[in-house]
């Protein structure tokens, strides 16, 4: 789990000359870079995995609690050559735990990413970032206008709630639209939309 906040009031500072290991004859003096607190991105955002062994259903305690249900993207992930031909969904999320279930018994990893519904700023890389619930009901399809103002078109990653594919088959930097493989659906896709380098 990874928290992206500042605690202290301290300037942080790097070290511009130690972003690369470079082992020369003559080391370089470190060259200060401060980074003021605007320049940092603050948001609380899960990265981590969990480990299937032969199993559909897997409960996952997040290593840190949000303070509401966060938007839960996964993918399965092969373990040392094993087949990964799975769908991954996550079919319950609170604010300290989620269900990863698969499409069939499965041996491997299932890595996802968590973050709370809303519109992010990251000034350290100079991109947006927006996560976005969206609601099915009896439709197998959903558009979406984002609230973020993308400068170009942004990578969408998306996860459903149920055993159903989710992919996208409208995107442009205003709007998304995600379709899933079952008629009438009624649940929930996760979406991600983070900027790109134009």
């Amino acid at each position: 789990m990874s928290v992206f906040f500042k605690d202290d009031t301290n300037v942080l500072v790097r070290d511009q000359n130690r972003y690369r290991k470079i082992y020369r004859y003559i080391r370089k003096k470190p060259a200060p870079l401060n980074c003021a607190g605007a320049n940092l991105s603050v948001f609380t955002w899960g990265c981590y995995f969990v480990e299937f062994d032969n199993q559909t259903s897997l409960v996952h305690n997040f290593p840190c609690c949000f303070d509401s249900a966060p938007a839960v993207i996964a993918t399965t992930v092969s373990k040392d050559g094993s087949l990964s031909n799975f769908n991954t969904f996550v079919s319950s999320v609170s604010a300290s735990q989620c269900t990863f279930e698969t499409s069939g018994n499965y041996t491997g990893y299932v890595y996802y990413q968590a973050i709370v519904d809303g519109v992010y700023s990251m000034p350290d890389i100079g991109r947006s970032l927006e996560v976005k619930t969206i609601s099915f009901n009896n439709t197998n399809t959903a558009s979406y206008t984002f609230t973020a103002s993308f400068s170009c078109v942004p990578i969408v990653t998306a996860t459903a709630d149920q055993d159903v594919n989710v992919f996208i088959t409208a995107l442009s930097k205003t709007a998304v639209t995600v379709e899933v493989s079952q008629a009438n659906y009624n649940g929930n896709v996760y979406i991600q939309a983070i900027e790109k380098g134009c």
